[in-house]
């Protein structure tokens, strides 16, 4: 049963007694010092907790979460995982549909595609590939050669039984309305410049339509930088590179048959290869061999 509105285990929390923490829930969301903003948000909105709004998490409470280095959390994320488990128990956020590729499904030296990857879509899709509606983001793609990789990536949706005339191009420009995305089964995110990827995300509110789609239960696939959005953060740890955090990990691309994970991160860290993919749900991953 929830006891915060951020996450936070009140029965294992030193603040409660150091501090004369009253709770937020029990004190209305003036636990100690004052009123605290997370807990105000959530009683703005009508929201029990952070577990049942469509921007989990927000960045108030991934600096909460992630950045503050004396309270924040250990391991990272750890609010916004238990926001996750408590709204999953209410049965009002239970995700299962998350894809994300180091390079699709398509093999792209011998031909043919990985049969476990492509398996994996058409069961997240969860109808059938010429009924579903894809919203294609080819916005990493801003050097040649990561165009010319785009196109593959609109040949093997063709491929896993999409109709071209379903695939609509979308270029971030932030004229998209969230109803207009929520239209759509399927957003699929091609590789290129992650940091331009997620800035473009940003600047244009598409990061929270992405998750209101996920959250809805709509099909993520990324491919290379489109993956790495999902993330907890792509680079130092700070609100400039925070990702999307569906996925509570660092993740590598791209990488050798010798790379392993390394073991000296705060969070576990996953190298994906060619003919690899992460299944996520709300609650974690699978790795996918091709």
């Amino acid at each position: 049963m929830p006891d915060s509105r951020c996450g936070l285990c009140c029965a294992e929390c030193g603040w409660k007694e150091n501090c004369g923490c009253g709770g937020c829930i029990e004190t209305n969301g003036k636990p100690f010092h004052g009123e605290c903003p997370i807990a105000q948000c959530c009683q703005r909105k009508g929201l029990t907790h952070c577990g049942e709004c469509d921007e989990l998490p927000c960045k108030k409470l991934y600096a909460y979460s992630y950045l503050d280095p004396e309270n924040g959390d250990n391991p990272p994320g750890a609010r916004v995982k238990q926001c996750r488990r408590w709204a999953a128990e209410s049965g009002k956020r239970v995700w299962k549909n998350v894809l994300l590729t180091d390079s699709g499904w398509g093999r792209s030296l011998e031909g043919g595609v990985y049969e476990n990857i492509l398996r994996k879509f058409h069961e997240l899709l969860g109808k059938p590939a010429e009924e579903a509606k894809v919203l294609f983001i080819p916005t990493a793609a801003t050097k040649e050669e990561a165009k010319i990789y785009a196109g593959k990536c609109f040949a093997e949706l063709l491929i896993a039984g999409i109709l071209p005339n379903h695939i609509y191009v979308y270029d971030i420009d932030g004229r998209m309305s969230a109803e207009q995305a929520m239209r759509f089964d399927v957003i699929y995110f091609t590789g290129g410049d992650t940091s331009f990827l997620l800035r473009r995300v940003k600047e244009t509110g598409f990061d929270t339509m992405i998750k209101k789609m996920v959250y809805a239960n709509k099909v993520y696939v990324g491919v290379s930088a489109g993956s790495l959005i999902a993330t907890s953060h792509i680079g130092a740890g700070d609100q400039e590179t925070a990702g999307l955090c569906l996925v509570n990990a660092y993740l590598s691309v791209h990488c050798d048959t010798e790379a392993q994970a390394r073991t000296d991160l705060p969070l576990p860290h996953i190298p994906l290869r060619a003919g690899e993919a992460l299944a996520v749900v709300w609650d974690g991953y699978e790795k996918i061999q091709g």
